[in-house]
This record gives C-alpha cells, structure tokens and sequence, in this order.
C-alpha cells in the first residue's frame, strides 16, 4: 500500500499510533464527594480521549500525518470516537471493529481544587487480535505506543527496530507486557508514578539512568506541575512547567507526548523539545478536557515568543 493516507505528507512524514482511544464522560463538580454522598455537576462533556488517540490529534493539529491503529466495538462510543478522529485528519482506514464487545470509556470527574478521578472501562482495548498491517509498518517513519493492545504494539515494534526506524511508548501506567516492550523503544516517557514503579527509586537522575539501561535512547519524565526532566545521550535537563490558568490537566501528558513526538521529527535537542511539549501541554490544560485545549503549531510559537523564547 505504501504511502496512500489521503494526502502527501504535510511534513514529508508518517506517524503511526497503535494504541487506546475512548470516549471521556467528562463531569466537572466543586469537591469529590464522600462516601454514600451526592454532589451537583457544574459542567458536563463527551469528548473523545485516550493516551495514543491524543496524541495523534496533538501531531495532526501541529500539521504532521497520522495513522491509529487500534480495536473498537461496534457502538454508539465507537462510532463517536472514529467520527472524532476522521475529523482530525487521522488516518482510521486499519481499525478493527469488532460485532461482539464493547469500545472504551471513561467517567472523569474534575473538582475545584482542579484534580481528577478517572474511572476506566477498557472494553477491547487490551489485545489488537491480530498483526498491524505490513504496509503501515513500512510506510510509516515513527511508532508511538502506549502499552495497550500489547500483542499487535509488540509485533509493530520489532518490526520497526528492524527497519531502523524509531519507537516512542508513553508509558503513563505500568501495564502488562511494559518490560518485554522497553528494549524496542528509542523514546520512554514515562509519568513520576511509572518511573517510581519500574525503579524503585524517588531521585529523578537515578530514575533516567536506570530506565535508560533498559534501552532507550532517550528518557522523559513528565513531572505535572513541575514540569518534566530528560536524559538524552548522558545530557540531563529539567525543564520548569509554564505557569497558566489550569482548567483540567487530563490529556496534559498525552499532549506532552505528541509534541515531543514533534520536536524529535523536527531534530531538535533535549532542551527545545522539552521547552516545546511543556508549552503544549500548558495550553491544553487551558481548556476541559484532553482534546479541545489542543494547539494549532503556531499558537504554540506565540506562547513561546510572548515569554521570549525563540521558536
């Protein structure tokens, strides 16, 4: 098949995303209410979300071609999330839907005080029940994981090490099969919670060199309101979070993801692509929700050049 998503890459590249979309019942209330207690809602939202999903649109919107790769139910979420994701400009030509089973979703609920519960259902989201297709794996230039359907995501994997092309995981949760996956990828970022889990340490340095004796080339950790530190070629560098209004942060790090995802086709060092996917990220959590705070790639240049970064 080669290279036939619907257009001549934007960027002269191809992203292909195996891995989580769903649907966001989004309820925005003042407080999280204790047991056998009742509270108001202040704001209600459906929204499409999901770690790789976002991902893709956050690369689709900074101009880039994109291709998911993931297992629905035949349903009314399903059918919300592919019409979502048509409309981004990512490519949905390879997801399987299945009659029997049901798409993910997820009930968040966002409080005053700006934190949030997710309560997940993940539906067929765990095995892909099948190979990606050939074509893709060859006509596409990076692979961005998130650690669900771990059978097809570690197939695509090897496949692209082989290739020589590289393989970014996001790897907000330490789900099963994430050990078996960390030698075939080039970019780890992992949340504080992942990277605390799969070290057994609470020091951010000690944290990147352990992580990258696993494999990768390169390793971010995402630090919420902190920002996110880095290791790239033995280079260490944190880099403080832009300060904003924050409405929501789901979707901060997937965002973060996509935009690093970005800097890295762009060839940028560590320091750029952090300031970068930070600046991203900021603007997302602007906004409820993972998708609506997305930045078009020049409303992320004006935030940088308002705080008088060069981009």
């Amino acid at each position: 098949m080669g290279r036939i998503y619907g257009k001549e890459a934007k960027m002269g590249q191809f992203i292909l995303g195996v891995g989580l979309s769903t649907v966001d019942l989004i309820a925005e209330i003042p407080q999280f209410p204790k047991e056998n207690e009742a509270t108001f809602m202040q704001s209600y939202d459906k929204q499409v979300g999901g770690p790789v999903s976002n991902a893709l649109v956050t690369l689709s919107r900074l101009g880039i071609d994109t291709v998911w790769v993931g297992r629905l139910g035949d349903d009314e979420y399903g059918e919300f999330i592919l019409k979502d994701m048509r409309k981004e400009g990512v490519n949905i030509n390879d997801v399987v839907v299945e009659k029997k089973g049901s798409s993910p979703f997820s009930f968040i609920l966002v409080s005053g005080q700006k934190k949030r519960t997710i309560i997940f259902n993940p539906g067929l989201s765990f095995s892909l029940d099948g190979e990606v297709p050939e074509e893709l794996i060859k006509g596409c230039d990076l692979l961005h994981l998130d650690g669900f359907f771990i059978d097809g995501a570690l197939s695509a994997a090897k496949k692209f090490k082989d290739l020589g092309k590289k393989v970014s995981l996001d790897a907000g949760a330490i789900l099963p099969g994430l050990d078996e996956l960390l030698p075939y990828v080039d970019l780890l970022i992992p949340s504080i919670d992942t990277a605390k889990g799969l070290t057994g340490r609470d020091d951010y340095e000690e944290m990147l060199n352990l992580l990258s004796k696993k494999g990768p080339q390169c390793v971010v950790i995402t630090l919420g309101e902190e920002g996110s530190i880095g290791m790239e070629k033995g280079e260490v560098i944190k880099k403080d979070a832009f300060k904003v209004n924050v409405v929501d942060t789901t979707g901060a790090g997937d965002s973060f993801h996509g935009a690093f995802v970005y800097g890295e086709l762009q060839g940028w060092d560590l320091k750029r692509k952090l300031t970068f996917s930070n600046a991203l990220s900021a603007l997302k959590c602007t906004k409820m929700g993972g998708r609506r705070g997305l930045p078009k790639l020049e409303e992320v240049n004006r935030f940088l050049r308002e705080r008088g970064m060069v981009t």
